[in-house]
């Protein structure tokens, strides 16, 4: 599973908003005051160093903010505070200034289920979500292997690798993954969740008689535009009324859905070759052009469409200024080419997000308008929107893919919060809820009576620290203090009194919800809570230099 900068980021915009590294716990923002740039500790006037932990006072962060720097005061005996920010577009402004103070929140959800993504975007040398300024000769190095191999599991044990590298340096502390959790009503059966937590609509039976399936929403936060979803909102209603070149099952895998076959024999340089009678919901067939205009569009900089960095790959992309994407060229109606400006492993699981789904010729007449009411080439058509009350889907004739349609419509209801969706699935007056009240996570299992599910976390918390700050860098001290600082923090204790046991310590850099993913890393001890271990580490930096 979002791959900008953090200034096209924002956490809490849901799926497909893949990287989030924001400051202040967990989130970003900018700190009060005249901040050192990469400063990590500022002095007190006991001469005593201090450590502050930036996050948006905006979001639900200050009780696990609070929570993480208390742990790391009581077990270091040095003075960790937190750092409240306004608000997130302040905390984005100082990191992607490289003003922030000390450590700050970072926090990541993916686009699609890729650990190569999630390492590269973040991590390598220059990579578009670098907000921590990190660089490893020897992390770049296996993310270009990555990138060039032609087998999965080469790319999995690649990536294991690269992971064990940024256990050692920790320019980014992962600390837990937000588990999801969801229910769903005595009327309805077939209840499978996808791999980024959100139900599979269209496999869902319901024994009402109008065939219906009343699902929980929240108002989309862009026009129905596919480049520009990226939240939970939108991501739900255009997923059903799209189809892409693949798909993902409901473990992550890809498998073809509109491609025919997709081809490479170096992942630079791929042929793309469309099944023959897909339809647009207004009859107009899917071609080569639906693809190339509607991917072209997206990734232009005068549009700001927020998925416009999955485009980057392809060749032509500028994030700076309107630029063709010159990577792409038609050979005929059902085939088109994909050149792009280095190996990429992982491209075609991308190929299943939003960004890269087709538009119909209709779309680039009035973009504004089509945003309001579009015509996909998925499993169902918009009957309507009313905004912040409804979105009503029903079923599209004309199309010819393989996710089986078992029900007569999907009506997402639109709420403004988890409580009240709760209330009406325990009413009956919803069928599905893909997210439960933080005060009822003790008790949903039983009060739907087994008709509820935990989710693997596709968000990862963790907290960065700019490796250019003084006494944090990622050499012999730097690693000795991220080392400790990790060490230093009760997890599971925050996971279970701050979250009621709504999240997972982590055991990786990526998550759960990645294909292939493993909590058996090389070096992933040093995500584990240990005093004595935290002082030993914490002293041992002290030895090469004060802090």
């Amino acid at each position: 599973m979002r791959n900008t900068p953090i200034s096209r980021r924002s956490l809490g915009l849901g799926l497909g908003a893949a990287a989030v590294l924001l400051a202040s716990g967990c989130s970003s923002g900018s700190p009060e005051g005249s901040p050192t740039s990469g400063a990590a500790g500022s002095q007190g006037t006991s001469g005593g160093g201090v450590l502050t932990l930036a996050y948006n006072a905006d979001g639900p962060h200050q009780a696990w903010v609070e929570a993480v720097c208390d742990s790391v005061s009581s077990t270091l005996g040095v003075t960790m505070e937190p750092l409240p920010l306004a608000d997130l577009s302040a905390l984005r402004d100082e990191v992607d200034n490289r003003t922030v103070v000390g450590a700050f929140r970072s926090s990541w959800r993916a686009d699609y289920p890729s650990a190569a993504s999630v390492l590269a975007s973040q991590y390598r040398t220059g990579g578009e979500a670098n907000t921590t300024d990190y660089s490893s000769v020897e992390l770049d190095d296996l993310l270009a292997q990555a990138a060039a191999a032609d087998d999965a599991a080469a790319v999995l044990a690649l990536c294991e690798q690269a992971q064990s590298v940024l256990l050692a340096d920790l320019p980014v502390i992962p600390l837990w993954y937000h588990d999801g959790a969801g229910g769903w009503s005595s009327t309805v059966s077939d209840v499978t969740w996808s791999w980024n937590g959100l139900p599979v609509y269209e496999a869902m039976r319901t024994s009402v008689e109008d065939g219906v399936i009343r699902a929980r929403g929240t108002e989309p936060r862009h026009p129905l535009v596919p480049s520009t979803t990226n939240e939970p909102g939108g991501r739900r209603v255009v997923d059903l009324l799209f189809s892409g070149l693949v798909r993902y099952r409901e473990d992550g895998t890809v498998v073809n859905e509109m491609a025919e076959s997709i081809t490479t024999e170096d992942n630079q340089h791929f042929t793309v070759t469309i099944k023959d009678d897909w339809a647009f919901g207004d009859g107009t067939a899917v071609t080569s052009d639906s693809f190339i205009r509607a991917w072209d569009y997206g990734a232009q900089a005068s549009h700001n469409h927020v998925a416009s960095h999955l485009y980057a790959p392809i060749e032509g992309f500028s994030a700076e200024e309107d630029s063709e994407l010159t990577g792409l060229s038609k050979v005929d109606d059902r085939t088109f080419t994909i050149t792009l400006t280095e190996p990429t492993a992982d491209f075609v699981q991308r190929l299943g997000c939003p960004a890269f789904y087709p538009l119909p010729a209709t779309a680039f007449k009035d973009m504004e308008a089509f945003g309001e009411s579009p015509v996909g080439n998925g499993p169902y058509v918009l009957d309507e929107w009313s905004h912040h009350s409804e979105v009503i889907l029903v079923p599209n004739p004309l199309y010819s893919g393989e996710r089986a349609v078992a029900n007569d419509g999907v009506t997402f209801m639109i709420y403004p919060d988890d409580d009240a969706s709760y209330a009406d699935l325990l009413a009956g007056e919803l069928d599905v809820v893909d997210a439960v009240p933080s005060t009822r996570l003790s008790s949903f299992e039983e009060d739907l009576e087994g008709r509820a599910v935990t989710l693997p976390g596709d968000l990862v918390q963790g907290l960065a620290i700019n490796v250019d700050a003084p006494h944090w860098g990622t050499d012999t001290e730097g690693r000795l203090r991220r080392a400790a600082l990790s060490r230093a923090i009760n997890r599971e204790e925050i996971c279970e009194t701050v979250y009621e046991g709504a999240c997972t310590p982590a055991s990786d850099v990526t998550s759960p919800v990645m294909v292939g993913w493993t909590a058996e890393v090389p070096g992933n001890e040093v995500l584990t809570y240990d005093e004595a271990e935290a002082r030993s580490l914490w002293e041992k930096a002290e030895a090469v230099s004060a802090f």
